[in-house]
C-alpha cells in the first residue's frame, strides 16, 4: 500500500517541490514505512509506502522510460515470470506492475490481480497514465486547470493546491442525500474528480482522455442454470484461491467475522488451507440484535481465536471527527464510526485483515425483497389485458409501477441500487433551493450503470448495488478506516475469478425458492451447507452494525445537541432552516430521520475541513 501525489505543469513554470511534499503529507496516513520522490522538468511526485516485508520497498520505481507508483498490491506475482527468468528474485508489487507495464503497455492492468492505485509517468512522451482497480479499492483523486495537472490518493491533498477550490459543488448536493455517497468521477467538490473504477486516465498537453479497461459480463438472458453442485464446487474452490492470493508470508492476518454469509465463507475456506486466522467482531452497547452471539459461535466451531469489541455512545462520539477525516470523502453512513472502532482493535494483533464484503451484491441479498414482491406483481399483471394494467396503473400511481414497466427497466424505474436515504420531496424540504433538488437523480446516476447490461432483472439490480452500495460506500468505509487505524483490508469475495463466475450465473440461481421459502445468497449458504448448522447459515443478517435507530435522541442526545448546533449554522446556506426543525422534530418518532441526520452531520463535518 502507498500514497500518491503527483503535479505537473504542461505549461509555465515547473511544479514546487515544497507543494509536493505537503501534498505527500496529506497522503502519508496511507504509507507510513517510507517515502520516495521524483522531480524532473514538468513534474513532481511523492510517494508514501507502507511494507509489509522485511526488505525496504523504494518508489517511484524509475527506469530510463518511465516512473511508476502505486498505492495497494497484487496478488500474482507470476505475471512476469515468463520473462523475468526463473533466477529472478520473487518481485515486489511495484516490480511486478513495472514488469507487466514492460510487457503490455498501457494494458497491462487486464494481466495482474489486485487492488490498486497506479500512476505511470512516460518520461520521453510526457504523458500520465493513472489506473484504478476493478472496484476502485484504492482512491485516486485529479485536478485539472489552464496546463497544470494534479493527483493524489486523497482529495485533502489536493487542497494544497491554491487553484482548487473548496467549495463544495451544491449541484451535488441531491446525489449524495440520495445515495449517502457521490459516485466517481464525481466529488462534492467541483474541480476535483475520481478516477473511475475499472477505468484509466492518460493526460497529457493537449487532451485528458478516460477508458474503461474493465466491464463486468453477466449471463445473457435465457441463460441455463447450472447444476447446484458445479455451483458450490467451483465457489469452493475459488474462494480458496483467493483467500491464499490475500495472506501474505510472514505477516500477522486477520478476519473480520460478522456471523454472515459472507465473512464466514472465507473463514470456512481459510480452515481448509490450515490458516488460523484470529477474527474480530463488534458489537453497540446498546444494540438490541447485537451479531457477537453468533459470529463467535461461528468461530468457536471453526476453531479460530475470536477477539469481540463492545463500544458505547462514549466512543462513537469521539470518533466522529477523526473517522469524517479518515474518509476523506463524505459517507454518510454511520457504519463508518464502528468499522474504524474495529481497524483500531484488530491492527493491535494483526496487520492485514480480511472482509466479507461483496456476498449480498454478487449473489442476492436481503435488500431485494421489496424487488422481488415488485418482480411477482409484474408477472401477475402480464396475465391481465393490456388495457386493464394500464387503467389499474394510473389508479395506483407509482404503487402500480411494476404493472405497466417492461422487466429490464423495472429497477431503474423503481430507483434499485445503492441507499435510499432522501427522498425527492425530503430533499425538496431541506435544501435551500430548489434547484438542487434534482428529482430524477437516481434515475440518472443509475441509468449509467444499468447502461448495456443484457441480462435479467435481478442481476441488473445487483448491479446497482455493487456500483453504488458496496463500490462507493463499504469498500471505500473499510479502505479508509482500516487505512487510518494502521491496517491494510482485503477483499477475498472481489477476486477476479469469483466476480466473474458469479456474475455469469443466473439471477434465479442467487434467489431462489427452496422448500417454499425464498432464499437470497443462495450460493454462499449452499457452500455452507454441512459446514455450519442451518440455523446459523438461514437467519436474517442486518450487516455491520451502527447506532440503534433511537441512538440519537436517546443515549446519544448529547452528541445530537452539539452536532445539530453546528449544522444549523449552515455558513454556505446550503439548507432551509425549517426544513431541518421539521426534521428534528420527527427524530424520536421515525427511525429514517436518524439516518438522515447522521448524513448531514458527516457532511457539515467535512465541509468545517474543506474550509481553509
Amino acid at each position: 500500500m502507498g500514497g500518491l501525489a503527483g503535479l505537473i505543469h504542461f505549461a509555465g513554470d515547473a511544479p514546487s517541490r515544497e507543494r509536493v511534499e505537503q501534498m505527500g503529507d496529506s497522503v502519508a496516513v496511507r504509507g507510513p514505512d517510507g517515502e520516495g520522490a521524483f522531480a524532473e522538468g514538468r513534474v513532481a511526485f511523492a510517494h508514501r509506502t507502507r511494507s509489509l516485508a522485511s526488505r525496504p520497498i523504494v518508489q517511484p520505481v524509475v527506469t530510463d522510460d518511465v516512473v511508476l507508483m502505486l498505492d495497494g498490491w497484487i496478488y500474482d506475482h507470476t505475471v512476469p515470470g515468463h520473462f523475468m527468468g526463473p533466477a529472478a528474485p520473487e518481485p515486489t508489487d511495484s516490480q511486478t506492475l513495472l514488469a507487466a507495464w514492460q510487457r503490455w503497455g498501457r494494458r497491462f492492468v487486464e494481466h495482474v490481480e489486485g487492488d490498486f492505485a497506479v500512476a505511470v509517468w512516460e518520461r520521453k512522451d510526457e504523458r500520465l497514465h493513472l489506473f484504478r482497480d476493478r472496484f476502485g479499492i484504492r482512491p485516486l483523486f485529479w485536478t485539472r486547470k489552464d496546463g497544470r495537472f494534479g493527483f493524489a490518493s486523497t482529495l485533502p491533498a489536493l487542497l494544497h493546491l491554491d487553484w482548487v477550490e473548496r467549495e463544495p459543488d451544491p449541484d451535488r448536493l441531491a446525489e449524495y442525500l440520495s445515495f449517502q455517497v457521490v459516485h466517481a468521477p464525481r466529488t462534492l467538490v467541483r474541480s476535483v474528480h475520481q478516477v473511475e473504477p475499472g477505468h484509466w486516465l492518460t493526460v497529457d498537453a493537449k487532451s485528458l482522455v478516460t477508458r474503461r479497461w474493465w466491464a463486468i459480463r453477466y449471463a445473457p438472458k435465457g441463460t441455463a442454470r447450472p447444476r447446484d453442485s458445479e455451483i458450490i464446487d467451483t465457489l469452493q474452490e475459488n474462494v480458496a484461491r483467493a483467500v491464499r492470493r490475500r495472506v501474505p508470508k510472514e505477516t500477522e492476518v486477520g478476519l473480520y467475522l460478522s456471523g454472515g454469509l459472507g465473512s464466514t465463507a472465507i473463514a470456512a475456506a481459510a480452515r481448509r488451507l490450515y490458516l488460523n486466522l484470529p477474527t474480530f467482531t463488534l458489537s453497540f452497547a446498546d444494540d438490541p440484535y447485537p451479531e457477537l452471539p453468533f459470529a463467535g459461535r461461528v468461530a468457536r466451531l471453526l476453531g479460530l481465536e475470536h477477539h469481540e469489541l463492545t463500544v458505547g455512545s462514549a466512543d462513537v462520539a469521539a470518533a466522529f471527527v477523526p473517522t469524517v477525516r479518515a474518509l476523506g470523502h463524505p459517507i454518510g453512513n454511520p457504519t463508518a464510526i464502528l468499522q474504524g472502532l474495529l481497524a483500531r482493535e484488530a491492527r493491535q494483533r494483526v496487520r492485514v485483515v480480511l472482509a466479507g464484503d461483496g456476498g449480498p451484491e454478487l449473489f442476492g441479498g436481503r435488500m431485494l425483497d421489496r424487488f422481488q414482491q415488485q418482480l411477482r406483481t409484474l408477472k401477475a399483471g402480464r396475465m391481465l389485458p393490456r388495457a386493464t394494467r394500464k387503467l389499474l396503473g394510473r389508479v395506483l400511481g407509482p404503487k402500480g409501477t411494476a404493472l405497466t414497466t417492461d422487466p429490464d427497466r423495472l429497477a431503474l424505474e423503481l430507483g434499485i441500487g445503492g441507499a435510499n436515504l432522501f427522498s425527492e420531496a425530503d430533499r425538496r424540504a431541506v435544501l435551500a433551493d430548489a434547484a438542487w433538488v434534482r428529482p430524477g437523480v437516481r434515475q440518472d446516476v443509475l441509468g449509467l450503470f444499468h447502461t448495456n447490461l443484457d441480462t435479467d432483472p435481478i442481476n441488473t439490480a445487483l448491479h446497482g448495488f455493487l456500483r453504488s452500495w458496496l463500490g462507493e460506500g463499504a469498500l471505500a468505509r473499510a479502505d479508509r478506516t482500516a487505512t487510518a487505524a494502521g491496517l491494510d483490508a482485503r477483499f477475498p469475495l472481489l477476486d477476479h475469478e469469483i466476480v466473474t463466475y458469479a456474475a455469469g450465473l443466473p439471477g434465479s440461481v442467487k434467489v431462489r425458492r427452496v422448500g417454499g421459502s425464498l432464499h437470497s445468497r443462495w450460493p454462499l449458504r449452499a457452500m455452507l451447507d454441512g459446514v455450519l448448522p442451518a440455523p446459523l447459515v438461514n437467519r436474517p443478517r442486518r450487516g455491520m452494525p451502527s447506532p440503534p435507530d433511537g441512538w440519537l435522541a436517546n443515549a446519544g442526545r448529547l452528541f445530537f445537541e452539539e452536532r445539530w448546533e453546528l449544522l444549523r449554522e449552515d455558513p454556505l446556506g446550503l439548507f432551509d432552516a425549517a426544513g431541518l426543525e421539521g426534521m428534528r422534530a420527527r427524530l424520536a418518532s421515525h427511525p429514517e430521520v436518524s439516518l438522515q441526520f447522521w448524513a448531514l452531520f458527516v457532511l457539515d463535518a467535512w465541509m468545517r475541513d474543506l474550509r481553509p
